[in-house]
């Protein structure tokens, strides 16, 4: 069942909150892989599953039925301390609050995993990793003293520097200005063609997901659409009306 060239694996997932006639089935089903070296934008109306599938892949919340494979790992043969442990050794997170640590420096944020990790980081190594997103100078510099653009570009270096299997993004450029999220994809877009990273974005923003080599459209739980190699922004959005209308 298991491919080397997948970075993550999801077969016949099935994620339910709640219980009886209670029962809300947030992900119905899902078989999806995604593989070394790509990039994969998950789109779908409010309420789809999409945050729940990003979730799901990342180890975050476990599932109700099915399997999730991280690096060949089989995720439901993990307790907690080795799910953690995978976290955070394997899977990067870019979220879209930036969630930086505001009394710790860019460079200390950046080394934060390394840190919990029980690791010490090296200087060229740090400095490599804010050098990657153009932030090379801005190492001593606090967050209250960055942009918002370059906040999410430190995040993104912490996400880098485990050398993790898969970056996890949510909405990442959804507090960013218009010319500042380009600035943000296009970096994400250079890791995965320069160093064959594994990134899986969730997104509302047909423009954002232009940036993806495929598209996930979800609806109801289920994946009812995909859309392969880089479409336009038009492709994308007139999917998502179409969706989006059914859904209405």
């Amino acid at each position: 069942m298991t491919n080397t060239t997948d970075t993550v694996q999801l077969w016949s997932v099935t994620k339910q909150y709640g219980s009886g006639t209670q029962t809300v089935t947030a992900l119905d089903n899902v078989t999806t892989t995604f593989a070394r070296g790509t990039f994969t934008a998950v789109m779908g109306p409010s309420g789809s599953g999409k945050s729940t599938l990003l979730h799901c892949a990342a180890g975050l919340d476990r599932v109700t039925d099915g399997k999730v494979i991280i690096d060949d790992t089989d995720l439901g043969n993990l307790d907690e301390t080795a799910l953690t442990l995978l976290r955070r050794d394997r899977v990067g997170f870019v979220f879209q609050s930036f969630n930086l640590v505001s009394a710790l420096t860019a460079e200390q944020n950046v080394a934060l995993p390394l840190r919990l990790a029980g690791r010490k980081p090296e200087q060229q190594d740090l400095v490599a990793a804010l050098t990657e997103v153009g932030l090379g100078h801005r190492g001593p510099h606090r967050p209250s003293e960055l942009s918002g653009g370059e906040q999410q570009r430190v995040a993104i270096a912490r996400a880098l520097i485990t050398r993790p299997a898969v970056i996890f993004a949510d909405e990442p450029t959804g507090a960013l200005d218009t010319k500042t999220s380009r600035d943000v994809l296009a970096l994400l877009r250079n890791v995965v063609d320069r160093h064959q990273q594994t990134v899986v974005m969730v997104t509302h923003d047909p423009a954002a997901a232009a940036y993806a080599d495929r598209v996930l459209l979800l609806a109801d739980g289920r994946i009812v659409d995909e859309l392969r190699g880089r479409s336009s922004v038009e492709t994308i959005a007139a999917r998502m009306a179409a969706l989006e209308a059914v859904a209405c």
